[in-house]
């Protein structure tokens, strides 16, 4: 599979290199005829990495879990463009740093009928909240934030709707509604995970499940471009800028984890569909402003788990052992600067996530008398970024400084470890008997160094 995309590659850049037309632009190579257009690009991130695990020194727990490794995070290829004429547009995005079954990443047509309404179809990232579309040319960071990473709906396959409405520089209104498959991404982390290849069979992942989005923003003032840093010409930043956005999600899918939520039937069912069902509901609030190459981004975040019962299952709540609903919430807030006298950009970011608590029992665990029990930590993130452009975005060097704190809640499930961002913290157990005094926060230190080139 591999070779054949490499092939795919090479002769895609021989056809754009050999075409009349072609042309060198500021981030891609391109070239267009008659009915056909093709924008072509290969990016490389090169990336050292440099972890340390503290602060959780009492018995049981794990300081000592560092690392330095190197890395290539993104080894990609963009192909962007219209067949036959400019309403008919397609986007293809390939990244050979993950897995065969992720090796796609985004398999995009739009026919874009008129400005007010535009119909797509395929798989991309989700346009639910700001941060997680923006392209990974145009964060300010090397990654995106903690909070993100835990209520992002990553990529998704479905039909939807965008359009705008308002002034073309301008618009009052950009909208985005879709109905979506949706993937459960975990069985204890309800959010939709579509990225990758499935098959057309039924299984605990392919099932019913359905998700609608929507998401909605404003641009008053001007257009504000997707992205976390203002990149604008000395010619256009000093005009302000501001966007707020919105968005809603409800998924809806079968779940099977006898640790979160029981089942009251003695045999399975002879689909093997359990008898749980989860649904989730996602909001998101952002703001977004620019001005002198200096650019804001803020978002809260809420989430929603509700359980329930299908089929013969008579599961209740009613008890402390039991879990009815999940509740989480987090903000983000991150600032940068584009400097006008050196090709150099700064930036600072804090984040922080609370997640919910909840009563629970596990044969290998104490009962709690408290809402002790979680499926993830509760986390703050602090981090500074610099990054130099030797040549904009084709020769980009970028150092990353981030300081993790994550309050440990006792496992659900008796594994002694939580679901974590850049690790799988303990719980605050560091071993079972042991102190509940100790092990109780994991902090981290990450530095991340990185060379970014684009072909």
């Amino acid at each position: 599979m591999r070779n054949v995309v490499f092939l795919l590659l090479l002769t895609c850049l021989t056809g754009v290199l050999s075409a009349q037309g072609a042309e060198i632009r500021k981030r891609s190579i391109g070239f267009e005829t008659e009915g056909f257009a093709l924008d072509m690009q290969t990016q490389i991130q090169f990336r050292l990495t440099f972890q340390e695990e503290l602060a959780q020194s009492g018995q049981g727990g794990t300081n000592g879990r560092d690392f330095i490794n190197f890395n290539l995070p993104r080894v990609r290829l963009r192909l962007n463009g219209h067949i036959f004429d400019d309403n008919f547009q397609y986007r293809l995005r390939l990244n050979f740093s993950r897995p065969a079954a992720e090796l796609l990443e985004i398999a995009h047509f739009r026919y874009a009928l008129m400005r007010p309404l535009n119909f797509n179809a395929g798989q991309d990232k989700l346009p639910w909240n700001w941060e997680e579309p923006v392209d990974s040319l145009d964060l300010s960071f090397q990654e995106r934030s903690y909070v993100n990473e835990v209520f992002n709906q990553d990529y998704a396959k479905g039909v939807w709707l965008d359009g705008e409405i308002g002034d073309q520089n301008a618009p009052w209104v950009k909208y985005w509604f879709g109905v979506y498959g949706g993937l459960l991404r975990a069985q204890d982390d309800f959010r939709n995970k579509d990225g990758q290849l499935t098959t057309d069979a039924f299984s605990d992942v392919i099932d019913a499940e359905i998700m609608v989005n929507i998401r909605i923003e404003t641009h008053p003032l001007g257009r504000v471009a997707r992205g976390m840093v203002d990149l604008r010409d000395e010619t256009e930043n000093d005009k302000i800028l501001f966007a707020i956005g919105a968005g809603f999600n409800w998924f809806s899918s079968g779940m099977n984890n006898a640790d979160l939520r029981l089942d009251t039937a003695a045999a399975a069912t002879g689909s093997g569909r359990s008898r749980v069902q989860q649904e989730t509901y996602a909001v998101t609030l952002d703001g977004h402003f620019r001005f002198w190459g200096i650019a804001v981004d803020a978002a809260v975040y809420w989430r929603y788990t509700d359980f329930h019962n299908r089929g013969i299952n008579k599961y209740t709540p009613a008890d402390k052992q039991g879990i009815g609903d999940v509740e989480d919430f987090g903000w983000s807030f991150e600032a940068s600067w584009v400097t006008p006298w050196l090709p150099l950009s700064v930036g600072v970011r804090v984040n922080s996530l609370d997640a919910d608590e909840f009563w629970g029992a596990n044969a290998a665990l104490l009962q709690t008398d408290q809402h002790q029990r979680a499926i993830r930590p509760d986390a703050m993130e602090i981090g500074v970024t610099a990054s130099y452009r030797l040549h904009g975005e084709r020769l980009k060097f970028s150092l990353d400084i981030l300081y993790v704190d994550q309050q440990l809640a006792y496992t659900y499930d008796g594994s002694g470890f939580l679901l974590g961002v850049y690790n799988e913290p303990q719980n605050r157990r560091g071993s079972i008997g042991s102190s509940p005094a100790n092990a109780d926060h994991d902090a981290l230190w990450i530095v991340r160094l990185q060379v970014q080139w684009i072909l």
